[in-house]
């Protein structure tokens, strides 16, 4: 038996809308706002095709007419709007050592975030955490907006199991994740449909369609969480590969090994070994994600993992550029906004020990999405499968 009665409006299945539909939805977002006649123009539809599509839209809530706008000639023009209660959606975000579940309205802003963290990933104590705080969030955006709830977008590592070691969980213990389907179960217990992607991909997915930083749409995007991991945009899609783990950029070499195992970028570039090194030196490694000054103690631990993770991911951007061929590489990550300048910086001044001659040049830019990056882009996924249209 399901928690709750399906949610989900028979109008809005994760099934994607008819292509007119889609494409004046995001050429709407995309321009904030256009009148019938600049959507006829934009689109190359009729006048009245246009505005039947338009008129549709609006019925449905999916778009809101705004205040009328009187030109120099003719009639007044009223823009029509996103309508952010028009659709709302669910994302879920896993990670190694938090689970995230978040609300997002049709302008794609949050409504509403929670966060739970845990010292290792047990499927059955993470899996109960996300169906009570689902629960949770749906109550309180009450009956009627909880009919518009169009799916749930699951953010995931790949393989989760297979980090049982890294993150020093006991031998068995994240066993579970290998046989447990957390997607087909969440759908059952809603009766919500949902869309699945790699968590750093998802992340990538946030900063491609409402990050700030930057209007490119190819990119290599690195986050640095607890691992760290990769996402790839290309031409303003996120390329998931045939397996959904294209750009797993933690799992990066580092050198060139003759035998034996090589290390990868995760070894050198990931939050769990900075938290490692404080605890050893008596620290909180909260102290790493709040925007309070640093100790001279902390300052002392982040300066000796900086050394080594900054040179590691100017390492993997060029590796990148290599292969992809692109202007601009985003780097974001769960630490404190100013630590996060920081480490984009110390990366782009560790580029200068390279060799990029044959590449082109490339910027590193820092992303914005921070901690919920990945829940942002989980929360986005429905919309993805739904109403976005690609805009080359």
């Amino acid at each position: 038996m399901s928690l709750i009665e399906s949610t989900t409006d028979p109008r809005l299945a994760l099934v994607p809308r008819p292509e007119n539909e889609r494409l004046i939805l995001s050429l709407v977002r995309e321009h904030r706002g256009m009148s019938k006649a600049e959507i006829a123009r934009a689109t190359g539809l009729s006048a009245q095709s246009a505005t039947n599509i338009v008129n549709r839209l609006e019925a449905e809530g999916l778009l809101r007419a705004g205040k009328s706008v009187r030109g120099k000639v003719g009639q007044p023009s009223k823009p029509y709007l996103i309508n952010a209660e028009g659709a709302l959606t669910i994302g879920v975000k896993v990670g190694r050592q938090s689970v995230e579940i978040a609300t997002m309205g049709f302008d794609y802003e949050i409504i509403e975030h929670r966060q739970f963290r845990y010292e290792y990933p047990v499927y059955e104590a993470v899996r109960d955490h996300i169906f009570a705080a689902m629960q949770a969030l749906i109550d309180d955006l009450g009956p009627a907006r909880a009919r518009r709830i169009l799916g749930v977008g699951l953010a995931l590592p790949e393989g989760l199991s297979s980090w049982e070691s890294a993150i020093g969980a006991p031998r068995g213990l994240m066993a579970p994740w290998d046989e447990a389907d957390l997607r087909a179960e969440i759908e059952a217990a809603f009766g919500l449909a949902v869309s699945k992607m790699n968590d750093a991909s998802a992340a990538c997915l946030a900063a491609l369609k409402v990050g700030k930083t930057t209007e490119a749409r190819s990119f290599l995007y690195i986050y640095v969480g607890t691992f760290a991991g990769g996402g790839l945009a290309i031409d303003g899609r996120v390329y998931e590969g045939m397996s959904g783990n294209a750009s797993a950029i933690g799992s990066l070499p580092m050198k060139v090994v003759a035998s034996g195992p090589g290390d990868q970028l995760i070894g050198s570039a990931s939050l769990q070994v900075l938290e490692e090194k404080a605890a050893q030196a008596g620290i909180d490694p909260q102290v790493f994600y709040q925007d309070a000054p640093l100790s001279a103690a902390a300052e002392d631990v982040l300066t000796a993992w900086e050394a080594v993770a900054a040179p590691a991911l100017a390492f993997s951007f060029v590796a990148g550029q290599a292969i992809l061929d692109v202007e601009v590489m985003v780097l974001d990550t769960s630490l404190a906004h100013a630590l996060r300048a920081r480490l984009v910086d110390a990366t782009i001044a560790a580029l200068v020990h390279y060799d990029t001659r044959g590449l082109r040049p490339f910027r590193i830019i820092a992303g914005d999405g921070g901690v919920r990056a990945r829940s942002i882009g989980s929360a986005l996924l429905p919309f993805q499968a739904v109403t976005e249209y690609d805009l080359m």
